[in-house]
């Protein structure tokens, strides 16, 4: 039996205006990159603002400076979102050191864990935790 209100009332929206309720912990996979830099930026900071000092954000992304692996992550992507029907799809991709900058000017620090294990991707999960105070 859940007693979590939150698991009770699901709510699907867009995530560049859905408001973040308070949390202790916020999951953005493979979504971001679908968005202009101002509107990530726009997202980081209503997740930093839902989440309480020591709350955490987990944000898998592609690492724009990968090499070969972003170039097949890109590819990868650009295929997908043509099979969807979008004839030449904009994606916003950054470097791994602009993700964990652009965090830290919100209040996180960040770590950088390999997501691509098996894969020829270029995907890595940060987790930034609110810093105390």
């Amino acid at each position: 039996f859940d007693t979590d209100p939150v698991s009770r009332n699901p709510q699907a929206g867009d995530i560049r205006d859905t408001p973040f309720p308070t949390v202790d912990v916020i999951v953005v996979l493979d979504v971001l990159h679908y968005l202009d830099h101002a509107a990530q930026e726009e997202v980081l900071a209503r997740a930093a603002a839902a989440l309480a000092p020591g709350g955490r954000l987990l944000l898998r992304v592609a690492d724009r400076d990968a090499g070969l692996r972003f170039a097949l992550t890109w590819f990868g992507d650009r295929f997908g979102t043509l099979l969807r029907g979008e004839l030449w799809p904009r994606h916003h991709h950054r470097r791994l050191a602009d993700w964990r900058a652009a965090l830290s000017a919100l209040g996180f620090d960040c770590e950088a864990r390999p997501m691509s294990a098996g894969t020829p991707f270029a995907n890595v999960l940060l987790v930034a935790k609110r810093r105390e105070g």
